[in-house]
């Protein structure tokens, strides 16, 4: 696990919610508190589209809604001239590029041993926290998929210029 302080607030916020730097991410959640809390669960709910849909779905291994369709509703509870007191957002890179993470490499575990690899926002007290973490189907003595999911992380920050501090 790898925690990161955001120190640029603005431009983090920026590119999270009105440029395109976040939505290759699926939304598993966001909690935001305003005048109101707002929640967001992210599943898809597949009995709400036509069995077509369903099967695409399906077919491209799709259980979440991208951030790049849900980032709307969050600006719209975010954005104003006072800022949030509190939310949280969780992503999940999607399951179809987590294999893509590990081509061309030899391994000591299979991709498919990954059920998920994350990356939280959390904001409150005026303090933008990132957190990342990884999901396994089955108990790996071998901490290489974390280590390399949290330098893929720091990568992509630093490839998008997200300053952060490394906590």
């Amino acid at each position: 696990m790898l925690a990161l302080k955001i120190t640029d607030l603005k431009e983090f916020m920026n590119q999270l919610l009105i440029g395109t730097t976040f939505d290759q991410f699926e939304l598993v959640e966001a909690d935001i508190t305003t005048f109101n809390r707002f929640s967001i669960d992210g599943k898809i709910r597949q009995d709400f589209f036509d069995s077509d849909q369903c099967s695409i779905l399906n077919q491209n291994n799709i259980s979440y809604s991208s951030w790049k369709e849900t980032k709307p509703y969050c600006y719209s509870v975010i954005r104003g001239k006072r800022t949030p007191l509190h939310f949280k957002i969780i992503f999940q890179l999607p399951v179809r590029q987590i294999q893509n993470v590990y081509k061309n490499q030899t391994l000591s575990f299979s991709p498919e041993m990954i059920s998920g690899m994350y990356l939280n926002l959390q904001y409150k007290n005026k303090e933008l926290l990132c957190t990342t973490g990884i999901s396994l189907n089955t108990f790996l003595p071998d901490k290489t998929p974390e280590h390399q999911w949290d330098t893929m992380v720091k990568d992509f920050f630093h490839r998008h210029n997200i300053i952060f501090e490394e906590l």
